[in-house]
């Protein structure tokens, strides 16, 4: 019984061992499945980020473009513009020859030097205007694109910051795997140790049981052939046999 006992203190601390290392390994698996969430969450939060970026680069690149559109359209506009007076001055003269023209008599000719000079100064004045607002614009869009560039490297710094943590908890995760595989190949070796012990206990088990059954078997013989006996011994002396050595007795006739 010494061997048998042996096989079965082994495969009850296998039985233990085998149970620790599972847990060990679901513990294993669980940070894994929450390391990959983290990790699918952080790339979409850095696409994301990089999605809007590559937005706001084209939104800066169009009002980049826009702004030497409308500067080259302003320096062509300048160059035209001779002799560039005061907006105020040129509203001011205009707006008295408008009134001399409504008030003053005049004959055909001081007419038309008068809407001569009107017409011109119309021109002066709405070339000014349109280089004020051309300015304006240009100003304005310039202020917006270094405003979209400003977000866009705030965006980008983001992005980075994700990206060197996706770095980061891609190495914890893929020593996580590494981890879990060598926890699944120790319980897989002890899972199978423990079948082979178990295999050798039921095994011995048996053997022990069929030795069992087989020396019941002879030790009833033996019993039986000793209550027999007796029975023949009382029979020849003519004692009173028992129930048990009378059934002896006959079986053994029958026998």
């Amino acid at each position: 019984m010494g061997k048998i006992d042996e096989l079965d203190d082994e495969r009850q601390r296998l039985r233990i061992e085998l149970r620790k290392t599972l847990d060990k390994l679901n513990e294993t698996r669980t940070k894994i499945s929450k390391v990959r969430d983290e990790l699918q969450e952080l790339r979409k939060t850095r696409d994301g980020l990089n999605d809007t970026v590559r937005a706001l680069k084209q939104s800066r690149d169009r009002l980049r473009d826009s702004s030497k559109e409308k500067l080259a359209t302003l320096r062509e506009l300048l160059k035209k513009m001779s002799d560039r007076p005061h907006a105020s001055i040129s509203e001011k003269e205009l707006a008295s020859l408008e009134w001399q023209a409504q008030t003053t008599p005049l004959d055909k000719e001081g007419e038309k030097k008068l809407m001569t000079r009107i017409r011109g100064l119309e021109i002066k004045v709405s070339g000014y205007h349109k280089v004020l607002k051309l300015r304006d614009e240009i100003t304005k869009q310039r202020e917006e694109a270094d405003q979209i560039h400003a977000r866009i490297q705030e965006l980008a710094g983001e992005s980075q910051k994700r990206h060197e943590d996706i770095v980061q908890l891609s190495e914890a995760f893929q020593l996580l795997r590494t981890k879990r595989d060598e926890q699944q190949k120790s319980f897989n070796d002890i899972r199978t140790k423990a079948g082979e012990i178990n295999e050798n206990f039921v095994q011995l088990r048996n053997e022990l049981t069929d030795d069992e059954k087989r020396m019941k078997r002879e030790k009833e013989e033996a019993l039986k052939e000793a209550r027999k006996g007796e029975a023949q011994r009382k029979l020849s002396k003519g004692e009173k046999l028992t129930l048990q050595e009378l059934g002896a007795l006959y079986e053994g006739d029958e026998d």
